[in-house]
């Protein structure tokens, strides 16, 4: 634990008053040491507008508790310096940390002057953790509760020391719960969620682990190594608050103990949920994939079916079934997600002024519950990348795009699979096991509650107007969704448009008579001249998410 000890007598250099706040109370101003990492590392991390904005609000309405899930020194500073970068309210108390190596350099000396002190030993050691909490409190000042104790292995990591230290918030919500009930203001329990990279999570391993995954809560060095490495793409996320007296109004019946357990898993809900919006669905490696599609009873009754009705073995057909899948699945990549995002921002920067969305924030909360299918029109290329960028900005797991088999083509069809597009036929009516084959991966996929987007004309409309819808793959999402693969799942139709179609001059070779040219690699360089020109802004409008 933190020096709990208040400190009287030494002033901070931005309020130059006496402090008597507890060793965890953050900072307003930082050594020069702590300001010039802090500068390096976290000047870019991002924090929603409308997340600091919900944070005043409910500052002004009551007191703000943070929580995040693990201890650390390292989380804490980089809170710190979110928090006073944006003016929001800073925390008094934090458990299980000291903010002394962030402190200005004569708070510095004079703390190790007061320890070292022979008068020290004669005083009394102030209050304990615990009521440092409570008097922040119950004086209406923000505070922070870390749910989890640091792990094992200091600044490396590992499990913690012993069992008492693996859920150390408890103690202190059960503080927050007291408080409350002594009458004092409304509390606003805030969860927040530090998350690195825009894509899917898989589990890591080797170099990876260490450099990659900052929320799996490694050592402080391993942080700090996290952090420089991604120092452009670190963010908070803000989950849905706990207002404490609705919270307790309805569960105040109940003995402490068992109060305190719910609110600990009301926080673990809303943090998962965000993690949830940010992460995707754990990534499965791709051979597990494959046999949770074609080997369950389902897919077996089916090949057993259609080896009698063809007269053919079952081995042959289950071969056929694996060719399947390996023409269908994606093969999603962070690596490869990343360079294509990285690619395409440029591009976008140079072809495009601007990205107007309208109604994205509904179809974000039903990530938060449901697997969601994105249904957008169709005018260009650019609609799919520009979805998928729409989700990269705002830190969002990306879609699994519904493509055309045509975009397969060498070599950006691995790209596009890695980037998380998975491709089907135009038609296979008369294909039973090709049917069932992408009947069992679309279950698959709203089962696990990854987002996914199609477009229901089929193609790219030429004229602007909407075209025909073809229900195939609506009614492949029906049916996977009636076998029970989830409790429910949501539609979101989406309308995009621009200020100039990329592809107009094409379209209108192809209006006058002219043969629509293939997909290929071939085509792709010869449209670079696209970038010396401008498109204008591009608009997506989210229409409201349909249940089915």
């Amino acid at each position: 634990m933190g020096i709990s000890k208040p400190i009287v007598g030494v002033k901070d250099q931005a309020d130059g008053a006496a402090e008597t706040a507890p060793s965890s109370a953050m900072r307003t101003r930082f050594n020069w040491l702590a300001e010039l990492v802090g500068r390096f590392l976290f000047s870019q991390v991002v924090m929603n507008e409308s997340a600091v904005a919900k944070i005043r609000e409910l500052d002004e309405k009551g007191t703000v508790v943070y929580v995040l899930r693990h201890r650390s020194l390292v989380d804490y500073f980089l809170l710190n310096y979110v928090l006073r970068r944006e003016d929001l309210p800073l925390p008094v108390f934090a458990n299980g940390v000291s903010s002394t190596l962030l402190a200005p350099s004569k708070e510095v000396i004079a703390r190790i002057r007061w320890r070292l002190s022979p008068r020290r030993m004669f005083e009394s050691q102030g209050p304990g953790a615990h009521q440092d909490c409570a008097h922040a409190l119950s004086a209406g000042k923000p505070v922070l509760i870390f749910m989890r104790g640091r792990r094992k292995g200091g600044v490396l990591g590992g499990w913690p020391r012993r069992p008492g230290q693996a859920r150390v918030g408890s103690d202190f919500l059960r503080e927050i719960v007291h408080s409350h009930r002594s009458g004092t203001s409304e509390k606003f329990i805030i969860p927040l969620a530090l998350f690195r990279g825009h894509s899917f999570r898989r589990r890591q391993t080797g170099l990876s682990a260490v450099v990659y995954s900052a929320q799996d809560a490694p050592g402080e060095v391993r942080k700090l190594v996290t952090y420089w490495v991604n120092r452009k793409d670190i963010f908070f996320t803000v989950g849905k608050e706990v207002v404490l007296g609705q919270f307790m109004a309805r569960y105040g019946s109940e003995i402490e103990d068992r109060l305190v357990r719910r609110l600990v898993r009301a926080i673990q809900i809303f943090l998962h949920r965000e993690e949830r919006v940010v992460l995707g669905p754990a990534l499965l490696p791709r051979r597990q994939i494959k046999a949770l599609v074609l080997e369950n009873e389902e897919m077996a009754t089916g090949i057993r079916r259609l080896a009698e009705e063809r007269q053919v073995s079952v081995s042959k057909l289950r071969k056929e079934a694996d060719g399947y899948f390996e023409e269908m699945a994606a093969n999603f990549n962070g690596v490869v997600f990343g360079i294509v995002a990285h690619v395409f921002r440029k591009v976008w920067n140079r072809m495009f002024s601007g990205l107007e969305p309208v109604g994205f924030e509904a179809v974000v909360e039903k990530v938060r519950h449901h697997p969601v299918v994105l249904v957008p029109c169709h005018r260009s290329h650019f609609d799919y990348l520009t979805l998928s960028y729409l989700f990269y900005l705002n830190f969002v797991s990306p879609p699994h795009i519904a493509a055309g088999v045509n975009m397969a083509f060498w070599p950006m069809g691995p790209v596009f699979r890695g980037a998380g597009a998975f491709f089907i036929r135009r038609s296979f009516t008369n294909n039973e096991l090709y049917k069932l084959v992408f009947k069992q991966y679309l279950t698959f996929l709203i089962r696990e509650g990854y987002t996914q987007e199609f477009f229901i004309e089929g193609g790219r409309s030429r004229t602007g107007k909407m075209l025909t819808p073809r229900l195939g793959m609506l009614s492949a999402i029906v049916n996977a969704y009636l076998s029970d693969a989830r409790r429910d799942l949501y539609l979101a139709p989406v309308s995009i448009h621009y200020g100039r179609i990329v592809e107009e001059a094409v379209y209108g070779r192809e209006l006058r008579g002219a043969s629509k040219e293939a997909e290929s690699i071939r085509g792709l360089f010869k449209a670079r001249h696209f970038l010396k020109q401008k498109f204008g802004t591009v608009y997506l409008s989210f229409g409201k998410p349909i249940s089915l």
